[in-house]
């Protein structure tokens, strides 16, 4: 069997799934030591505002002008805290990134940017009628990625 290095992107953003996640990418990671030791690329969707980001990191609850930069800066410390330990106590390669725009498009022009050959993200198994009113990230990520994905399930 050709033995060589793997791109593991895993989506990010905070959440318990999310960590889950990020468990089972470093874990896929650190299987390959030898020569070719795999990499992981912890990517995080930077959406509009970061408001939306209140429910699972409690900030300042309303930001003054120009704090809102500072917000962005501690939520994304907070996102990559899990997987920069992990990394480290397992000795896997990461590089984290942010990239702006909608989860599920960012995620995937990643994906194709770095030539990933498997995506990991969470899902929350939400219900059809709930996925149809609501959207699902990691479903339209599955539809339309260019490598395999692996679902994570909360």
């Amino acid at each position: 069997m050709l033995n060589y290095r793997k791109k593991i992107l895993v989506a990010v953003d905070g959440s318990a799934v999310s960590d889950k996640a990020v468990y089972e990418a470093v874990w896929m990671a650190g299987c390959s030591k030898g020569a070719f030791p795999n990499k992981v690329y912890a990517v995080f969707a930077k959406v509009v505002h970061s408001d939306d980001y209140l429910d699972m990191f409690p900030i300042s609850p309303s930001p003054a002008a120009g704090e809102d930069e500072r917000r962005w800066e501690e939520i994304i410390e907070m996102v990559f805290l899990v997987v920069r330990k992990l990394a480290r106590e397992n000795g896997v390669e990461l590089e984290t990134r942010v990239v702006p725009g909608p989860p599920a498009e960012s995620i995937i022009r990643m994906a194709k940017q770095i030539d990933a050959d498997v995506i990991v993200i969470g899902g929350t198994g939400k219900g059809r009628v709930a996925r149809s009113l609501l959207g699902s990230v990691s479903a339209e990520v599955m539809n339309k990625a260019p490598c395999s994905v692996y679902l994570v399930r909360a």
